[in-house]
């Protein structure tokens, strides 16, 4: 798979690298998408609390 970044990303991985955190481009890609898989699919404690009193609280009609 080829994936075409603009500069300022492409710019920012090449930085990462340089630190020395990561070994090589790829490893940066895997990393940010490990991060992006985590905040997006796995469920928040809080988030699911929050959601719940939400839908659990009573119903107000919207006045604008």
């Amino acid at each position: 798979m080829t994936v075409a970044l603009p500069p300022a990303l492409a710019q920012l991985v090449e930085r990462l690298v340089h630190t020395g955190r990561y070994a090589d481009e790829g490893e940066v890609i895997r990393e940010a998408l490990r991060v992006l898989e985590h905040q997006e699919f796995d469920e928040s404690p809080a988030l699911e609390a929050a959601l719940l009193e939400g839908v659990r609280s009573p119903h107000r009609p919207y006045d604008a």
